[in-house]
């Protein structure tokens, strides 16, 4: 069982990444898991914003070129089930790592301290979109984690960057997650499962199109949607096996 589970979706974005880590969060937390979650999406801090409500002045960025403690990047989400430690992102942060550099080996510095000193669980990192073997500064970040969650939607541009996302995660021999298919539309057709499935030889979960899942994003609570069922069971089942 991995420490470090990620959620990715290769170069393409807006596949609800971020949603997912959320949702992730807020389960731990009602189960009383002690979860950490490093929000990796540098200059779009899109988990940070929902579990914080502002972006704060000490983040991941500023903790790795030295302008912040670690005690002080590590941010206590209290939720009425308990807390989520949460090290955020900022806008700007990303041109701060490009121009002082560091990143893997602070967000390596991160998860130490919240494994060993906070004593979290897990640790959930959401990632940016970005191309695999390109990026080099988040390829060197994704072999951080134990296990690589890869989420998409129907769009044939979501699929090619899966396809890549989970080529180089077994190339690098990283352990590849339950894929997920999210926002999925009947409509459009199960072709789209089976596509996915050939593609890269792992069928993959789906959760559907519901906005309830927003409103359980921002405050935990909501009608129970076929698509938060499908989410919250994708989460129990797989990411927090």
């Amino acid at each position: 069982m991995g420490i470090v589970k990620c959620v990715a979706s290769g170069g393409k974005g807006g596949v609800g990444k971020s949603t997912i880590t959320v949702l992730t969060a807020r389960a731990s937390a009602a189960l009383g898991i002690r979860i950490g979650v490093v929000d990796l999406a540098l200059g779009n801090p899109s988990t940070s914003l929902v579990l914080l409500g502002e972006v704060p002045r000490h983040t991941l960025a500023t903790y790795v070129i030295g302008a912040s403690r670690l005690s002080e990047a590590v941010h206590v989400v209290a939720t009425e089930h308990g807390p989520i430690y949460l090290v955020p992102s900022g806008r700007g942060d990303l041109a701060l790592i490009n121009t002082y550099g560091g990143l893997a080996e602070g967000l390596s510095e991160v998860v130490d301290y919240l494994v060993n000193r906070v004593g979290v669980d897990y640790v959930l990192i959401d990632f940016p979109a970005f191309e695999p073997e390109v990026d080099e500064l988040f390829s060197n970040a994704l072999r951080v984690c134990d296990v690589i969650y890869p989420i998409c939607t129907q769009d044939p541009g979501s699929l090619i960057a899966m396809r890549n996302l989970v080529t180089f995660v077994r190339r690098s021999s990283l352990k590849l997650g339950k894929p997920l298919i999210n926002m999925f539309r009947e409509a459009l057709g199960r072709q789209w499962v089976d596509a996915f499935g050939k593609l890269i030889g792992t069928e993959p979960s789906i959760v559907h199109y519901d906005p309830w899942v927003i409103r359980w994003v921002h405050d935990g609570a909501g009608y129970y949607g076929v698509g938060v069922k499908e989410a919250l069971t994708y989460i129990l089942k797989h990411v927090l096996e």
